[in-house]
């Protein structure tokens, strides 16, 4: 199937109508080229404007395209931008961000008590006090390894960078 060359109004209006038509075609392919001059010279200039060729492919297999002259990119990205954002605005998810810093606070508390030593204190000889001072030996062992594990990923990462 032929790809219709449109003005970059009629591409406009056309994707609107692409988007508002019900989701029976399938899926809407949207690609963006840089059109260079192809005369030999000075073709591969840095400063030079180019047009832009920009395609929409849906899946029923219609195509059309427009090519956007340079000096009126700014202003068509502006338009284009703004009917993106009003069409996929309504189906994207709002991040929560409560939850985001709640988790983050949490990380953060959890890696600053992994410095803090357990107090371990004087307990007695026999009974209570020795197991609970047993307890407190085992957790602070425990503590200084997993402070060694992370240490050891972190000093794995900075040198893998």
């Amino acid at each position: 199937m032929p790809t219709e060359l449109l003005s970059p109004d009629d591409f406009l209006t056309r994707l609107t109508e692409s988007f508002s038509t019900p989701q029976t075609a399938g899926s809407i392919w949207l690609t963006h080229k840089r059109l260079s001059i192809e005369d030999g010279g000075d073709a591969e200039d840095e400063e030079a404007e180019h047009e832009v060729l920009i395609r929409c492919t849906r899946g029923d297999g219609s195509k059309f395209s427009s090519k956007i002259p340079a000096s009126s990119l700014h202003t068509f990205h502006t338009t284009y931008g703004t009917l993106l954002k009003s069409t996929f605005a309504p189906h994207m998810r709002k991040r929560d961000k409560k939850k985001e810093k709640a988790r983050a606070d949490a990380v953060a508390a959890k890696r600053r008590e992994l410095y803090v030593d357990v107090d371990i204190g004087s307990g007695g000889k026999r009974g209570k006090g020795r197991r609970q001072r047993e307890r407190k030996i085992r957790a602070q062992h425990k503590k200084e390894e997993e402070r060694e594990k992370v240490e050891a990923r972190e000093t794995k990462a900075n040198g893998s960078r």
